[in-house]
C-alpha cells in the first residue's frame, strides 16, 4: 500500500495536538482517516489497525529524517492501566453503512512523540524558545532531577496513582490486599513556589513559561500546583538527562523512569552506587510477575520495603 497520503494527514493529526499522541487516539484517526481514503476494512482486528499505524509513521520518518524531526514511540511510566483510564477507551467509529461501532481499544501506555533529533540539546531547545527561556528551561530540569535523588520518608498519599498502581500489582500477585504502604517515596515533581523562585525572570514572566510549556507538554502540572517532566521532553532530552545528572534507567526496558519502583535495600541504595534499581510501573509488574519477586541486583524482595516513585 502506499502510505503517502494517509501519512501525511496523519502527521498534520500528530502536529495539530502539539506533536504528541496517544496510541489509541491515532489508531481511531487512522480508522477515520481511511474510510475518508476509501481503503477502510471493517474486517481488521486491532493487531492490523495497529501494524498498518506503525507503517504510516515509518513512511512519516523517511520524509521527516532530511529535516531532523522524527515521531517517536515512548511508554509513560504511570503504566498502561493509569494511562488507560486517563483517556477514551471507547470510541465510535463510523463503519461503511455511516453507523457508530463501538469498539474496545487495547490499555495502552504508548504515545506517539513529534522530535527533534538534532544531536545538540541547546538545537532542540531554540527551535521553540528565546535565551532566557532556555535557562530558566535547564534550571527547572536541574530541579526536578535535585528533587528526584532525594528519598523521603514522609507519608505519601493512597491516592496517588503510583501507589495505587502498585497495590493492584501487589494485590493481583499474592491474592491479599496490601496491608501496610511502603514508608519512602521519591519524585521529580517541584512546587510552582520553589520554581518561582528563579531569579532571571520575573514572578509573571514564570508563570507565563510554565503555562507554555505544559501547552508544549514539555512539563505537567499537577492538582497540587507541582511541575514535573512530561513525555516530551523525557522523549527528547533523556540521553542528556541521563548523561548530565547520572538519572537511572529502567532495570527491564533500559530507558529513563519518573514514575514507578525503586528498590528499597540498603545495597541498592548505597551512595557510592549512584546507579539505584529502577522499574517503569508497567516493568515492575512484569519482574515480579513473570521475572522474580526479588530484586536482580541485591536478591531482596521487591514487595515490601520498596520505594514509590511518584
Amino acid at each position: 500500500m502506499d502510505y503517502g497520503n494517509s501519512s501525511r494527514y496523519l502527521l498534520q493529526y500528530i502536529l495539530s495536538a502539539r506533536g504528541i499522541c496517544h496510541e489509541n487516539a491515532l489508531v481511531v484517526a487512522l480508522m477515520r482517516l481511511y474510510m475518508d481514503l476509501g481503503c477502510f476494512d471493517d474486517a481488521w482486528q486491532i493487531d492490523q489497525w495497529l501494524h498498518e499505524l506503525h507503517e504510516n509513521i515509518n513512511s512519516i520518518n523517511v520524509k521527516l529524517n532530511p529535516l531532523s524531526y522524527k515521531v517517536v514511540q515512548v511508554r509513560h511510566g504511570l503504566g498502561k492501566t493509569a494511562v488507560t483510564m486517563k483517556n477514551e477507551q471507547n470510541f465510535g467509529i463510523p463503519n461503511r453503512g455511516s453507523e457508530l461501532q463501538q469498539i474496545v481499544l487495547p490499555k495502552s501506555s504508548r504515545f506517539y512523540v513529534y522530535v527533534n533529533v538534532t544531536p545538540s540539546d541547546e538545537t532542540k531547545l531554540s527551535t521553540r524558545f528565546q535565551p532566557r527561556e532556555i535557562e530558566f528551561i535547564k534550571w527547572c530540569i536541574e530541579t526536578f532531577c535535585a528533587k528526584g535523588s532525594v528519598v523521603s520518608n514522609e507519608p505519601v498519599s493512597n491516592s496517588s496513582i503510583v501507589v495505587k498502581e502498585v497495590h493492584r500489582i501487589i494485590q493481583n500477585l499474592t491474592g491479599e490486599p496490601v496491608a501496610e504502604a511502603w514508608t519512602r517515596h521519591s519524585t521529580f515533581a517541584v512546587g510552582s513556589k520553589e520554581l518561582s523562585q528563579y531569579e532571571d525572570l520575573s514572578a509573571l514572566e514564570i508563570e507565563q513559561l510554565l503555562v507554555k510549556l505544559c501547552e508544549y507538554k514539555w512539563l505537567y502540572r499537577t492538582n497540587q500546583g507541582e511541575f514535573g517532566m512530561d513525555v516530551r521532553l523525557i522523549a527528547e532530552l533523556q540521553e542528556f538527562l541521563v548523561n548530565e545528572y547520572s538519572l537511572s534507567l529502567c532495570a527491564h526496558c533500559d530507558t529513563l523512569v519518573t514514575y514507578g519502583v525503586m528498590c528499597g535495600s540498603a545495597h541498592c541504595l548505597q551512595e557510592e552506587d549512584s546507579e539505584r534499581t529502577v522499574w517503569h510501573v508497567d516493568c515492575f509488574q512484569h519482574h515480579v510477575t513473570h521475572v522474580s519477586k526479588n530484586c536482580g541486583k541485591c536478591d531482596e524482595s521487591l514487595l515490601v520495603n520498596g520505594i514509590y516513585i511518584i
